[in-house]
């Protein structure tokens, strides 16, 4: 069983979503269209709560965008067609949310942390995307198996980007009208606050990075390296 989940610091108050009972019922949020981490915790628990009612797959389909990706083996494979096909696994994959980045408008967010299945366990990243009703659904999903478990922080602390310096009567920038990329292994927020780049290396490895405008600069907050063989995501 997993140890007990870090609490989140948010804004100066401490929440303790995490460490929330499994039976206790999820709470109802009303869609916000400004960066508010709770959401994407509550998003992430209602994730797990899914996986454990209904089955791993069936809440992967239910929680991904149509065309949202991650990874099987070497290759990055669309969720939805992917996890329609896969039996139900040996072991209940459980996880826990270590960190959280938030662009500045709350369109995209980012979550990393570790999961367990079984004897198995490693890291997840997820990119989280606001939907048109303002609920979010992942765009991406990807991670690694570890040699040992992942400790837990005692504090997880979100981050919101700094929001675009803007003239005092200056409307904010129009939302791009351009349609949403396929690939989904690189990307921006839609305010550009918030990055992510997944290079994927001629020996089947690949590469992740995300960045996060703070303090006036983008900064690397999270780097990790695949190794070149088939791999475990969350």
């Amino acid at each position: 069983m997993p140890h007990s989940a870090p609490r989140i610091i948010l804004g100066g108050l401490l929440l303790a979503a995490l460490a929330a009972p499994a039976q206790a019922a999820p709470a109802r949020l009303a869609p916000t269209m400004f960066a508010l981490p709770s959401d994407i915790i509550a998003r992430e628990l209602a994730f797990a709560r899914a996986v454990r009612d209904k089955g791993e797959w069936s809440a992967f389909r239910a929680f991904a965008t149509d065309d949202a990706q991650m990874f099987a083996g070497y290759a990055p494979v669309r969720v939805q067609d992917f996890a329609r096909k896969q039996p139900a696994p040996a072991a209940p994959l459980q996880w826990e949310t270590h960190a959280v980045w938030m662009s500045c408008d709350g369109a995209t967010a980012i979550t990393y942390g570790a999961w367990e299945a079984g004897a198995a366990h490693g890291w997840f990243s997820t990119i989280w995307q606001r939907q048109k009703k303002g609920d979010y659904r992942f765009i991406l999903e990807q991670g690694d198996a570890t040699a040992t478990a992942l400790p837990a922080p005692e504090f997880a602390e979100a981050k919101v980007a700094d929001c675009p310096i803007r003239r005092r009567g200056e409307p904010p920038a129009p939302a791009p009208n351009t349609p949403p990329p396929a690939d989904h292994l690189s990307g921006e927020a839609p305010d550009h606050t918030l990055n992510w780049s997944t290079t994927l290396r001629p020996d089947g490895g690949r590469d992740y990075v995300l960045r996060i405008k703070l303090d006036g600069k983008d900064q690397e907050v999270l780097r990790k390296a695949v190794a070149g063989k088939a791999q475990s995501t969350r």
